[in-house]
């Protein structure tokens, strides 16, 4: 089994002080013969060396990435660092780190990591966390397609790196003292680690029941639309004015059924000039989606119905949770709502910790209970093990 444990600090210029506070709320006595580090953090903590500096004393790998908001155990700041320890005496641990990515060259340097993770363990991993980089170039649909074809479909959980700018230009990922901008850090898991998924995007009074047909796409990048663009077909059914071409990414989501039994909620990420646009995830010719909205009390509605799913799971040793950051940007005035509510809603009954997501990764379960990883916009993930 594995326990989680959390240390957290807000303390960004002092080296030391952040230390000690970190240091002060691990107890060594509560870590098994097996442990690893998930950190999220402010992005400067990074520029004061604190990130560095806590990575090199820690007697355990880390892997981590910036994010707009960090939480664990009640506690929760945008200007924070969280770090989670996972410890267990039965389950291994191993985490690897790629050479930077770029659009060309992804699933080599992938390849590569996974290949030096997987070899310091006894057997293959049964769960693998995984951080990805924010790229405009290079989407993450498209690197966890890469990374699954190469682990053969074991269950990929995590994130894309975020931070508090609205153009998400301080993303980084980190390996013990190791950041960058463009690289995956990944933490394999071997043993009987049984994770159990939840997810929840859009309620479905927000999903209108009209569906439309993927007719000309190649990979993320949807052309046509039941054999007109996306900006016409919204105009079609009204949700677009007439003579707009550009469609609001924070507004309308896209609820896509790839025939597995599970939606998955994706973003509009631009619209070109002849209103073909890229989307967050796979938009394979032959597909359906339904277009839906988003508003305060989904967002309060749905992050509720993950954390009850994740909390009936019974004894169990943490929660990670990944909600996306337009659900914190369209909440506002009241951003922490959401947050809050995770706080009050799981009290002390079990060690969780909540990275806030630029693109959550988190498997879906068809019909028979087979995993299928997924990339998802919009949506609130959470990990049992």
């Amino acid at each position: 089994m594995i326990k989680l444990l959390n240390a957290y600090t807000t303390e960004i210029d002092d080296i030391h002080a952040a230390l000690d506070e970190i240091f002060n709320q691990i107890d060594s006595a509560k870590l098994s013969r097996n442990s690893v580090g998930i950190l999220s953090c402010y992005s400067e903590f990074m520029d004061t060396g604190i990130v560095a500096a806590l990575c090199e004393r820690l007697p355990f790998d880390v892997i981590g990435c910036t994010t707009l908001l960090s939480a664990a155990d009640g506690k929760y700041d945008m200007y924070m660092l969280r770090l989670t320890v996972l410890t267990s005496d039965d389950i291994s641990f191993s985490t690897a780190f790629t050479a930077p990515l770029s659009g060309d060259d992804y699933k080599n340097p992938l390849a590569d990591a996974y290949a030096a993770g997987r070899a310091k363990l006894p057997g293959d991993p049964s769960l693998i966390i995984s951080l990805f980089p924010f790229m405009p170039t290079l989407s993450g649909a498209t690197l966890l397609d890469s990374f699954d074809k190469i682990c053969g479909g074991i269950p990929i959980f995590g994130t894309l790196a975020s931070d508090v700018t609205t153009d998400l230009q301080n993303c980084h990922v980190f390996w013990n003292k190791q950041s960058e901008k463009h690289a995956v850090a990944m933490l394999l898991l071997h043993g009987d680690v049984n994770p159990r998924f939840f997810m929840t995007s859009l309620p479905s009074r927000n999903i209108r029941k009209q569906k439309a047909v993927v007719t000309d796409s190649d990979g993320c990048f949807l052309r046509k639309v039941n054999d007109m663009t996306l900006p016409e077909y919204l105009q079609s059914i009204g949700l677009l004015s007439g003579g707009a071409d550009r469609v609001d990414a924070t507004s309308v989501p896209l609820m896509v059924d790839y025939g597995d039994g599970s939606p998955v909620a994706l973003a509009i990420y631009h619209t070109a000039a002849d209103g073909s646009v890229t989307c967050g995830g796979e938009m394979p010719e032959g597909v359906s989606f339904s277009v839906g909205a988003i508003d305060y009390e989904g967002i309060m509605e749905t992050a509720k119905a993950t954390v009850t799913q994740a909390m009936a799971c019974g004894k169990a040793g943490g929660l990670l949770m990944f909600p996306c950051i337009t659900r914190y940007f369209m909440l506002a005035p009241n951003s922490e709502d959401e947050v809050q509510l995770v706080a009050d809603s799981i009290g002390d009954r079990i060690p969780y910790a909540l990275t806030y997501s630029s693109g959550e990764i988190c498997p879906v379960y068809d019909e028979n209970g087979k995993t299928h990883n997924r990339f998802h916009s919009y949506t609130f993930v959470a990990c049992v093990f």
